[in-house]
């Protein structure tokens, strides 16, 4: 059994993805990041499991 190396950037990545809210799935993918326009960051998610999209 080998190990594969993930990247800090990668793992924060994997650790800052949100579960789909629709069925729990951790199978999630950015689509979208844009500035909401108050200094933060608008991101659009989509389920790779069930095809639930949502903004956070």
């Amino acid at each position: 059994m080998g190990t594969t190396y993930v990247s800090e950037d990668e793992l924060d990545e994997y650790l800052a993805a949100p579960d789909c809210p629709q069925c729990g799935s951790d199978n999630v993918e950015l689509l979208d990041s844009y500035p909401d326009g108050m200094g933060g960051t608008v991101r659009v998610w989509i389920c790779r499991l069930c095809g639930h999209t949502w903004t956070e």
